[in-house]
């Protein structure tokens, strides 16, 4: 986290940058589950007395200081950053790539 995430004095969004990111690293050291969906991430936050509701959150993860934290929201599934998250175009993408390389390597025979 870094300090210019909270210049902007409120305290309610440096308590939920600061809330979401201890989250974070808990899911890295492997102390909380990595797999976490809207409901339940609002519910933690209220644990924590941030009360914000779901258009809010896909408001806030668009713009920092949050969009440094989660990087998406698929459905009803969170993906933090450094999770991966392989979508089907990604898969037909690396595998046009292995066939395009496959292709070259056998005209170069």
């Amino acid at each position: 986290m870094r300090i210019f995430e909270f210049t902007g004095g409120d305290p309610l969004l440096i308590k939920l940058v600061a809330t979401v990111s201890q989250l974070k690293s808990n899911i890295d050291n492997g102390q909380e589950h990595p797999d976490w969906t809207v409901d339940e991430l609002l519910s933690y936050l209220k644990d924590n007395e941030i009360i914000i509701d779901q258009d809010d959150l896909y408001d806030m993860v668009k713009h920092p200081p949050l969009k440094n934290i989660i990087s998406n929201i698929q459905g009803n599934d969170i993906i933090f950053k450094g999770q991966a998250s392989e979508t089907p175009q990604d898969q037909d993408a690396d595998q046009s790539k292995n066939i395009v390389k496959s292709m070259a390597h056998n005209a170069q025979k």
